[in-house]
């Protein structure tokens, strides 16, 4: 997104159809997703529940969002594609937030 969004733009399904390719604001969602990765790999290595929280309300908000407009109706490719791509890997962490600390020895 951020080395070549009109490459990303074109290439990953159904983003063509969401409207004319805006090259800034493309590169800004990428910086989004690098901001909440980093936040992800902090929370992780440092077991820490809140920067993982804090990742989540993009990714999560990101998630939620578009199962919100699968309520406007979709094909069955486009729902799949989604839940498994975008739904599912976003609201992750939060599952993850719930496991630390509770290991046992």
């Amino acid at each position: 997104m951020l080395a070549a969004p009109a490459l990303w733009y074109s290439a990953i399904p159904g983003v063509t159809e969401t409207g004319p390719a805006n090259l800034h604001f493309i590169r800004d969602i990428g910086l989004a997703f690098i901001a909440a990765g980093a936040g992800l790999l902090i929370g992780a290595f440092k077991q820490d529940r809140q920067a993982i929280l804090i990742a989540s309300i993009f990714l999560g908000g990101h998630a939620l969002l578009h199962l919100a407009e699968l309520s406007y109706g979709t094909t069955a490719i486009d729902t799949l594609r989604d839940i498994v791509l975008i739904a599912l890997p976003g609201l992750l962490p939060l599952a993850l937030i719930t496991t630390l600390g509770k290991r046992t020895t």
